[in-house]
């Protein structure tokens, strides 16, 4: 049986959107997440984490820098690096990084350089784990 990546792509956007943390069940085969707001008992956590690999972190996703930032160095234009550049030295630097990218009319770009780096990081998971996927 293969993993379907779109699922492992859901649970690391779930990971970064819910800052909860995810893991993959290797024996049923089924994702699974705890919210940091969780009122489980270290017990229940124990049990439902059995057999589970824990996938990545919003920490190692990093989408609101890490990922910004790569996306900003690949823009030719000088104007647009600079307007976008900019927006990372504001307060709330992500909410107007993506405001002015739709404000510029690159805000397709930025969500299809965002998903090529979501796609990556999910089969280098799974390549990590040795973990198959469709």
């Amino acid at each position: 049986m293969k993993v379907n990546l779109d699922n492992v792509i859901s649970m690391l956007e779930l990971v970064n959107i819910a800052d909860a943390l995810a893991y993959f069940n290797k024996k049923t085969k089924r994702f699974s997440h705890i919210s940091k707001y969780s009122d489980m008992t270290d017990d229940e956590k124990a049990k439902m984490l059995e057999n589970c690999i824990e996938l990545p972190t919003k920490k190692d996703i990093d989408e609101e820098h890490g990922m910004v930032e790569d996306f900003i160095k690949g823009i030719k234009d000088v104007e647009l690096y600079n307007q976008l550049q900019a927006t990372l030295n504001e307060q709330e630097a992500f909410r107007r990084f993506k405001t002015t990218c739709i404000n510029l009319g690159i805000f397709g770009d930025w969500y299809g350089f965002r998903e090529k780096k979501y796609k990556e990081i999910a089969i280098e998971w799974c390549n990590k784990n040795n973990i198959k996927f469709a």
